[in-house]
């Protein structure tokens, strides 16, 4: 028998508030759209049980469950925000720290391009 899942009693503090926020933030885009949650569980084509988990923010839910019910509501496009590339400031200074600072020829290399 496999032994349960501790990372909902362990996650850190602000991963179980973001888990919780993103949860009510589905809760209220279901809310305003005037869907009952079982309504919103069949478009996802989740179990009623885990729309209710997602609504709550259990960490333990599936990732894909969070998905579909973005997708449900109509709100997948507001995914693409998540992550942007452009908006990672730390990770672009650190990829720009790794750039060479000068252009050196590869070894072998008899190419004298000027």
């Amino acid at each position: 028998m496999p032994r349960p899942l501790a990372f909902a009693a362990t996650a850190p503090a602000a991963v179980q508030e973001a888990a919780h926020e993103l949860g009510r933030r589905v809760k209220l885009a279901r809310v305003r759209r005037r869907l009952p949650q079982r309504e919103l569980a069949a478009r996802a084509g989740v179990s009623y049980v885990t729309m209710r988990a997602v609504e709550n923010g259990n960490l333990l839910t599936g990732l894909g469950a969070y998905l579909a019910a973005i997708w449900a509501l109509g709100l997948e496009r507001e995914l693409g925000r998540l992550l942007e590339p452009d908006r990672d400031i730390e990770g672009k200074q650190l990829e720009l720290a790794r750039i060479p600072r000068r252009a050196r020829a590869k070894k072998g290399s008899t190419r004298a391009d000027f």
